[in-house]
């Protein structure tokens, strides 16, 4: 109980305690409980007392009264207990292990019967202690690979898989490969066939690095996976066989796959130094996306891979001499030449500034006969040959000066003389470029002249060269001839269509006549070279604004010559032009093609009426000239005379049949023996050009 000193410890009533406030403890009553009109008590409040503790010394000293023979027998009981635990713990151990094993087993079972299912392929990528990526997804009719093939070649060993109808996600300890088998003729394909003309790897290392793969697991690293997959989506680039009625939508799912699988480890790749792997697989993925219909992240990444070769100091011939043998240094050089041809070529292509600065270059252009035929490419008879490489680093440093001094923000400056002789400057440049390609290779030849593989690089090539003089020469400016032929309905719809990168065009010189004559000419000579090859091998993407500039160049000059001679071939160039822009207008999201077409289908009916109407006064002239001669009947035989007063008739301007003085022509002394028809016929041939009708 407490006492009474314990209670009066209290310093509150009841009711200030309850309501915790001060009480004054005044007696009898408070000032708070007189306030609330309330007795003032105070409860007695007893305390739990606790327990008192146990001292160790008393545990220790009962532990030292035990006998030695109960000390003993206290031991043998705790490890008697120990040992019993261990083996609960190893037989739970061997039944998780049993039922693991199981479970990898039924997903192996599971694995083997999902591969065979035609049309699948599984593409495994795991997650180990360099990548962020963990899992990997089936990709279904993208990889051009056999359907019944099984990737054995990983560890099986710690993976688990599950399987749905549309997709089987598969969780790997390391990045995996197909079959040696089965890969091994793609990368052949690539190391004969594009390796050759452009050297981004060398195949020597490369064989040795993918040997290495497949014998020794341990030594596997992602970045040599996403170098394999680059290769592997090279050479499935091209299809084997070529295929005349190509469907665009689907040609890109042949290497995707491949192209995702490099994309996923692409943050180790922009700063992997160590090797030139990660470079490698950066240009590969560049030159990938110039083929495919978005074409912009391949912008993106050759800023990278410039990037990583200033770090690697490509760009420098004493470093690569100083630090690397005469074959490694051979490579890197030409690593470096990849770069620049990719950065200047986008450059001209997107209107953006390139990164790697010519004045900042110190090394040697790929040498036009090298001693280990990199880049050479010959005729089918092995007669002709010429260096493919060389030709395209010159044609890039040509484009590099192409924008800079045309379209770039310091030329915007420069006055319109000033840009004038920019423009025959750079056309020089390019006339000097072409007049390299045997004429045995250039575009009225290819085809009958070249392989298959040499067509479509030379095709390519050619391609880069009339993108580039298109651009020269303006005609995308504003003040073009064609510019001014449309409706306005085309007018608003170029101008809703035009991008950022085509702004910059609108404000260039529109082409000189001679120049003009020129374009047709070069426009003329490609698009027959395009037409006589398959669809499969047609470059669509990368040479997209070089159709798209020669149909319009094509259709306006039929526009304004409608009789020239050319008229008929045109004809058909135009229908295959057209056909191969609809198959692909859907596609693009860089260049918007559903307003291009509707200026195209603009010019194109413009064109044909002014044939038409062409043919028309033509046929109206022939039969003026029958009624007004007065002495022959259609297909009457006359004399043609030799010397007459029609020598100094004046010629009409135009061709307008109203024009023609009838009166003048003296039919006196008959045509010769011809008919009028044949007359009429070596006057004002049928593809005479209107000009040289009335000159």
């Amino acid at each position: 109980m407490e006492t009474v000193s314990q209670l009066s410890r209290r310093k509150a009533c009841d009711l200030c305690f309850v309501k915790k406030i001060k009480c004054d403890m005044v007696k009898p009553q408070c000032s708070n409980c007189k306030q609330y009109n309330t007795e003032c008590k105070t409860t007695a409040v007893r305390r739990r007392i606790g327990r008192p503790k146990v001292a160790r010394h008393d545990t220790n000293a009962s532990a030292e009264t035990d006998s030695p023979d109960e000390h003993e027998a206290a031991a043998s009981k705790v490890d008697s207990e120990h040992s019993a635990k261990i083996q609960g713990l190893e037989s739970r151990l061997a039944h998780i292990e049993e039922q693991l094993q199981q479970v990898l087993s039924v997903a192996s079972a599971a694995l083997a019967s999902a591969n065979r299912i035609p049309g699948s392929r599984v593409i495994t990528m795991s997650s180990g202690e360099e990548s962020d990526f963990d899992n990997a997804i089936r990709v279904r009719n993208t990889l051009p690979m056999p359907s019944s093939s099984t990737d054995t070649s990983g560890p099986s060993a710690g993976s688990t898989a599950t399987s749905s109808p549309s997709e089987s996600v598969i969780r790997a300890s390391s990045p995996n490969l197909p079959p040696l088998e089965e890969i091994l003729p793609i990368i052949n394909t690539y190391f004969s066939q594009i390796n050759h003309a452009i050297p981004l790897f060398s195949q020597a290392e490369f064989m040795r690095m993918l040997h290495d793969w497949y014998t020794h697991p341990a030594r596997r690293t992602w970045a040599a996976w996403a170098a394999v997959n680059i290769v592997l989506a090279l050479g499935s680039w091209i299809p084997t066989t070529p295929i005349q009625d190509m469907n665009f939508a689907e040609a890109e799912t042949a290497f995707k796959g491949y192209m995702n699988n490099a994309q996923s480890v692409l943050a180790e790749l922009v700063t992997r130094e160590e090797d030139l792997l990660g470079l490698q697989t950066l240009l590969g993925l560049v030159i990938l996306y110039q083929t495919m219909a978005n074409s912009k992240q391949g912008a993106v990444l050759i800023g990278a891979a410039v990037r990583l070769v200033h770090r690697l100091q490509m760009q420098s011939r004493n470093n690569i001499e100083v630090s690397y043998p005469q074959e490694q240094g051979l490579h890197r050089c030409r690593l470096f030449w990849i770069a620049y041809m990719l950065d200047k070529e986008i450059s001209l292509k997107h209107h953006t500034p390139s990164i790697q600065l010519d004045a900042d270059i110190d090394q040697d252009l790929p040498s036009s006969d090298p001693a280990d035929g990199v880049g050479d490419i010959y005729t089918g008879d092995g007669l002709v040959r010429v260096n493919y490489f060389r030709l395209r680093v010159r044609l890039a440093h040509i484009q590099g000066r192409t924008y800079d001094m045309l379209y770039s923000t310091r030329s915007s400056k420069i006055s319109m003389a000033g840009r004038q002789a920019r423009v025959i400057r750079l056309t020089y440049l390019l006339e000097n470029w072409r007049s390299n390609i045997p004429a045995e290779m250039l575009p009225d030849a290819i085809n009958s002249r070249l392989g298959r593989m040499e067509r479509i690089l030379m095709s390519a090539l050619y391609g880069s060269f009339v993108g580039c003089m298109v651009m020269v020469h303006g005609i995308w400016s504003q003040q073009a001839a064609w510019m001014k032929i449309i409706s306005d309905r085309s007018l608003m719809a170029l101008q809703m269509g035009r991008t950022d990168e085509r702004k910059s065009c609108i404000n260039q010189q529109p082409p000189l006549p001679s120049a003009w004559k020129r374009c047709v000419q070069l426009s003329r000579e490609f698009s027959r070279a395009l037409m006589q090859l398959p669809e499969s091998d047609v470059n669509i993407w990368a040479n997209l604004a070089a159709l798209l500039s020669c149909l319009v160049i094509i259709l306006t000059n039929m526009f304004q010559s409608p009789g020239h001679e050319d008229l008929e071939e045109d004809r058909q160039i135009t229908q295959w032009l057209v056909r191969m822009l609809n198959k692909v207008k859907d596609l693009s999201v860089t260049v918007p093609l559903t307003q291009m077409h509707v200026v195209v289908a603009d010019l194109e009916r413009r064109a044909a009426a002014a044939v038409a109407t062409a043919q028309m006064k033509r046929q109206a002239l022939q039969e003026r000239l029958l009624m007004m001669s007065g002495q022959a009947s259609w297909g009457q035989e006359i004399a043609q005379p030799e010397h007459g007063d029609d020598e100094n008739v004046e010629q009409p301007l135009f061709w307008d049949t109203e024009a023609v003085d009838f009166g003048a022509l003296d039919m006196s002394n008959g045509l010769g023996g011809q008919t009028i028809v044949d007359w009429l016929d070596g006057q004002y041939p049928q593809g005479m050009d209107l000009g040289e009708a009335i000159s």
